[in-house]
């Protein structure tokens, strides 16, 4: 009987450190699911404070292709729609399609400053797009915010407008 008691208390005490062990490990895991839950929230509520709307008449949308002038200029305006601030230097822009280079893309936050909430914000597109007057395009922009708490929001939208050479 006595060598029973002791193979008992043996296995009693295996069992004990298996289970920590095992405890430990979910614990651990569970740690790291509220951090990676967490993480995700944040980039959630980033993204659902971060928008923009395409401001002005986009039936009407300024087109310059004065063939006197090797470089036309499609310009329309933006509006911060969200709650945080955009990072005008973000902006990617594609028109029917085709990427605009950022090189191609000239911003100025009307009346100047940054691109806070209710704030507009001019985007002047320069190349050789080739279009006439009353022609459709499509647009379609991202924008990132600025970084809050380490998080960026993106927001993105797309858009048919008119071109109307000025």
């Amino acid at each position: 009987m006595a060598d029973g008691g002791a193979s008992t208390f043996i296995f009693l005490a295996t069992a004990l450190l298996v289970s920590g062990a095992v405890s430990a490990v979910l614990i651990s895991q569970y740690g790291d699911i509220t951090t990676a839950m967490e993480q995700e929230r944040r980039e959630d509520e980033a993204d659902a404070k971060t928008s923009f709307d395409y401001a002005g008449d986009l039936s009407n949308v300024a087109y310059d292709n004065n063939p006197a002038n090797p470089t036309e200029t499609i310009t329309f305006y933006l509006i911060n729609s969200g709650e945080y601030l955009l990072d005008e230097a973000s902006l990617f822009v594609q028109l029917d399609g085709s990427v605009v280079a950022s090189g191609d893309i000239t911003t100025t936050v009307l009346p100047g400053g940054d691109w806070a909430s209710s704030e507009l914000l001019e985007v002047e597109l320069s190349g050789a797009f080739g279009y006439q007057d009353n022609d459709d395009v499509k647009l379609t922009v991202l924008v990132q915010s600025v970084s809050v708490s380490g998080y960026q929001g993106e927001a993105t939208e797309s858009t048919e407008v008119r071109l109307n050479a000025v």
